[in-house]
């Protein structure tokens, strides 16, 4: 039998008959990442909230809130172990990706509380953080478009384009106030605001389609395939 780690994520696209295909399991264990997936999504839905009617007072007053801070918290947590439980069980791709995007979250939540409180944080500290993982989110997303899993295909996506739209948001940010700074008057904070206030947009996608393949993980693991032994 071919495992989930030989194949990655499975194509989504429903069979001759509309159901969709049978997943094949490691032979070590329950594959644990649908759980990681529903806590990002949530995590990916208290950004938007956050964000989705940001002005300038609130972008230039911090990166996240509390509810976020935590959201990103567990979603790093979650991501990080359920990550390595499914390497370990078998399941390679599933856990390469939300291994990698939960340390990278850890990183994310020390970053905008411990780091945000030093003298030293700037907006385009944050601003690179976020832009340089692109690269590694991009790089996790070619398995999904090869095998087309549609619900992995759009969040990717979404959080590719989010991340680029809040790495450009808090680039700008700090230009405008290092700007401000230096000729002594008010920033004009218009671009950031609106750069940011898109990424939330972008961050209500990447939640529905990660709460779908959630979703769509639970039936798999529920529903048994006809003519199997029960």
């Amino acid at each position: 039998m071919t495992s989930e780690s030989e194949i990655g994520l499975q194509n989504s696209r429903p069979t001759a008959s509309g159901s969709p295909p049978v997943v094949a399991h490691g032979g070590s264990g329950t594959d644990p990442t649908p759980v990681a997936l529903a806590i990002f999504a949530f995590a990916l839905a208290a950004y938007g909230v956050r964000f989705i009617s940001v002005d300038g007072a609130t972008l230039a007053a911090g990166p996240t809130t509390e509810a976020l801070n935590y959201a990103v918290l567990a979603a790093a947590i979650a991501q990080a172990v359920s990550g390595f439980i499914a390497i370990i069980r078998g399941f390679a791709y599933p856990g390469y990706v939300t291994g990698t995007l939960g340390l990278w979250l850890f990183g994310f939540y020390m970053l905008v509380t411990s780091g945000a409180a030093s003298k030293e944080f700037t907006p385009d500290a944050l601003a690179w953080y976020v832009l340089l993982a692109v690269v590694p989110v991009v790089i996790l997303s070619i398995p999904a478009f090869m095998h087309r899993n549609i619900p992995f295909m759009v969040a990717f996506v979404a959080i590719t384009a989010l991340l680029i739209l809040l790495g450009l948001g808090y680039h700008d940010l700090y230009h405008a106030l290092t700007a401000a700074a230096i000729s002594k008057s008010a920033p004009s904070l218009s671009t950031a605001v609106d750069l940011v206030k898109t990424s939330a947009y972008f961050s209500f996608i990447a939640a529905i389609a990660l709460w779908w393949a959630f979703a769509v993980m639970l039936v798999r693991a529920t529903v048994q395939p006809k003519g199997s032994a029960s």
